[in-house]
């Protein structure tokens, strides 16, 4: 039986000695044995994996840790401070706990899971490809120096996040690192060839035959280890990255089983539930009848969920005591200025909504204030604020993230229910919004202004993305666009005999590298693309005609797209731009 596989690796074992684990401490972490915390209380030792939602000192998994003694370590920087940690990093974290206070962090420890230059950006599906890995981004996920509609093909960018099932990566947080050229990579090795010595991680295949091995030798490589992987070639066509390191990421149980408190936050995968196993980031859990299930029922635990679970050791396994399921997906992005406060409900009021936060709300000050430590206590009637919320079975309003800013720095963007729908315009997320005459509306097809208006009159609760300028209070939209539920299973499953089924994957809009051209057939990430005398060309924001614009494509050539995809087997483009 596989255990945890820890980010912090040897640390861990280390931190937890510092807090009373097994062995002796010669350091200088300034933390009382346990038991004896000099107030009377009892002490605990903690180990958790989850994403910094904010800071004074930090916040993991909706837990505040005091960090004044922390030992600090980012990738290659093993002496970072609290200043180096960024809202969104997914760290591993060892702590002491009392009863007195907040739990006092040992040991902070960050990598990034993927680092390398996007190849496709996919923004209908919202997943960047990266190193032929598929990073879903959503509007929790925080970007760092740089915005996502500024991101293009070829930028180098480190990825923090999950892992789920499919091999995709959940990013909690995306920074550019353009001035870097280092190639990461952490999986699960699969189909080892040691004649040929190459693995694969999820599809892309790792060549070690010139890598040195750190925690390993090469000849202790085996199918399921989980390691990191770094080089600096990468060739896209053959998807193979040319390894100059290979760290081993695998560790036993051993490493952190001192810890009283074991905190996980993560994806669901291989849920048995005839076994009552599951595993999140690695680790293996146990359910059993008195675990305890928050935000949700027993049933809804299956592969993709976003889970914090609570766990301690019986024996050699871990028994997840309790399981906390958490919202990936905002329901409600909304912008403006803050009305009301109400600190005995942690709420406050934005734009005729009242929103509360919970442990698990993240803040960010981009604001002129730029308060590092920023938190629901810090916000003010008058702030401009971003909230991106999900709405519980209560139908309260829960703040997932908050972002403080200034009037002149709103995105002008939003997402809702659209209510009091006019050929003049609507509301959404509390916000009004004004339609003019180059307002677009999207559904799976372009629509006309009548076109979106008809189909309030015979749908109710329909969600809306809008994208525009403020001018004032009032958002002018220049794009519109209708929300619908992913079809994405049911196209699985289809067997492409139902002509009707053809168009349930809707719009497309991507950015990628031409692969080939075949006369007006156009193929990018394999995707083909097939041009109508409608469609509406640009070179460099000049328009052009089709024939112009297909002269002037090349193999590697980086083109914008957006389109409707067409019996599931081609795009339609409606505009391109090289």
């Amino acid at each position: 039986m596989r255990f945890a596989k820890s980010l912090i690796a040897l640390t861990v074992t280390t931190a937890l000695t510092a807090c009373g684990g097994s062995g002796s401490s010669d350091n200088n972490v300034s933390n009382p044995p346990p038991g004896d915390d000099n107030t009377g209380g009892t002490s605990t030792t903690v180990y958790t994996e989850g994403v910094i939602t904010g800071f004074g000192s930090v916040y993991v998994n909706g837990q505040r840790y005091r960090s004044e003694n922390a030992d600090i370590a980012l990738a290659n920087n093993p002496a970072a401070t609290e200043s180096d940690l960024k809202v969104g990093m997914v760290v591993s974290l060892a702590a002491s706990s009392s009863d007195n206070g907040d739990p006092e962090a040992t040991a902070i420890r960050y990598e990034e899971h993927l680092q390398g230059p996007i190849s496709f950006i996919d923004t209908e599906a919202e997943v960047i490809e990266v190193l032929g890995q598929q990073v879903v981004y959503n509007d929790l996920t925080e970007f760092d120096e740089v915005e996502l509609a500024d991101l293009t093909v070829g930028d180098t960018i480190e990825v923090s996040g999950y892992i789920n099932e499919d091999g995709e990566f959940y990013a909690t947080r995306i920074e550019l690192e353009n001035d870097e050229d280092e190639l990461k990579l952490k999986g699960d090795v699969s189909e080892l060839d040691t004649t040929a010595q190459t693995f694969t991680i999820n599809e892309l295949t790792i060549d070690y035959s010139g890598a040195e091995f750190d925690d390993m030798s090469a000849d202790e490589l085996e199918d399921g280890l989980y390691v990191k992987v770094e080089g600096t070639e990468f060739d896209a066509e053959t998807l193979t990255l040319i390894a100059t390191d290979v760290e081993n990421k695998d560790n036993d149980a051993e490493d952190f089983d001192d810890a009283d408190e074991i905190k996980i936050s993560g994806i669901v995968s291989n849920y048995d539930e005839t076994a009552g196993t599951f595993e999140v980031n690695q680790y293996s859990f146990t359910v059993n009848g008195d675990t305890e299930f928050e935000d949700g029922s027993a049933d809804r635990l299956t592969n993709g969920v976003r889970v914090k679970v609570e766990a301690e050791y019986d024996g050699e396994q871990l028994i997840a005591e309790e399981i906390e399921f958490i919202a990936k997906d905002a329901r409600q992005v909304s912008e403006g200025q803050v009305t009301e406060l109400d600190a005995e409900a942690q709420a406050f009021v934005l734009n005729g909504i009242t929103f509360v936060v919970d442990d698990d709300t993240s803040y960010l000050d981009t604001s002129g204030q730029g308060a590092r430590t920023f938190s629901y206590d810090d916000i003010a009637v008058n702030d401009w604020l971003k909230v991106i919320a999900v709405i519980d079975d209560n139908g309260d309003y829960v703040a997932l993230k908050i972002k403080r800013t200034e009037e002149d720095d709103r995105e002008g963007e939003i997402k809702g229910i659209a209510s009091d729908v006019s050929l003049e315009g609507m509301t959404v997320a509390g916000v009004q919004v004004a339609f003019n005459e180059q307002t677009e509306f999207e559904d799976e097809d372009h629509l006309t202004p009548e076109e979106f208006v008809a189909l309030f009159s015979a749908e109710t609760d329909i969600e809306v993305e809008v994208e525009g300028e403020y001018d004032g209070d009032i958002l002018v939209a220049s794009e519109v666009e209708i929300e619908r539920e992913d079809d994405d299973d049911e196209d699985d499953n289809d067997d492409g005999d139902d002509d009707n089924a053809s168009d349930k994957r809707g719009k497309a809009e991507f950015e990628g590298a031409v692969e080939s051209i075949d006369g007006e057939s156009i193929v990018v990430n394999g995707f083909e693309l097939r041009f109508t005398s409608d469609s509406e060309l640009e070179i460099d924001d000049e328009e052009v005609s089709l024939e112009e614009f297909l002269a002037a494509l090349e193999v590697g050539s980086i083109i914008e797209v957006e389109g409707i995809w067409r019996n599931q087997t081609y795009v339609e483009v409606k505009e391109a731009e090289l």
